[in-house]
């Protein structure tokens, strides 16, 4: 009899603009390789091919809708794209849309027909970074990122919320040493790779 491999876990890579959830990912590529399959991040995909950017609460509503469902289905894909890999690590998740949504993760939640059981269950470990301060660095290089250092801190802290019942969730602390980040970042990932 052949062999079963063990079910893929996913991880949720979350946090506030600026928190360097982009660059871990890429690191994390390159250090475990086949082992796990990164899905980017569906906003910057949206925004950077030309999605439009909302200019009012209802605009706001339908875009954060449709990231949701791109983001759902884009999680499903990869699932099956997985090839060998242990680990889907996802830049965001779905819940993260509920944080920018006005009125909200429950409204949010209501609208789109989903639970917030549901959206957390689809997540084997939840890894927030936070997001710098102006005097730990907040970057404003990303093209797609409009957020003042103030409003990123907000939103992070909006995003924290939304997943404190997460029963795997690890706050990864903003620090003068982005290195010290990422280092703690890996040894999660690496840690969760060696339970499979």
């Amino acid at each position: 009899m052949a062999k079963r491999r063990p079910p893929l876990k996913i991880i949720c890579l979350t946090g506030g603009p600026g928190a360097g959830k982009t660059a871990v990912a890429d690191v994390l590529k390159r250090e475990f390789q086949n082992q796990i399959f990164v899905l980017p991040e569906t906003a910057s995909l949206l925004y950077s091919g030309g999605f439009p950017r909302a200019e009012n609460p209802q605009e706001l509503k339908r875009v954060q809708a449709a990231i949701f469902h791109v983001q759902h289905h884009a999680e499903e894909f990869a699932k099956v794209r997985k090839n060998r890999a242990q680990i889907l690590v996802c830049d965001r998740g779905t819940l993260d849309c509920g944080a920018y949504y006005p009125g909200g993760v429950k409204r949010f939640l209501a609208d789109v027909g989903s639970s917030l059981r549901t959206e957390l269950s689809r997540y084997d470990m939840v890894l927030h970074m936070e997001t710098p301060n102006a005097n730990q660095g907040y970057d404003f290089s990303n093209p797609v990122r409009n957020e003042s250092s103030k409003e990123a801190l907000a939103l992070d802290h909006r995003i924290q919320s939304v997943w404190k019942n997460h029963p795997s969730r690890h706050v990864i602390k903003s620090r003068e040493s982005f290195l010290n980040k990422v280092t703690e970042v890996v040894e999660l990932v690496r840690n969760e790779i060696h339970s499979i």
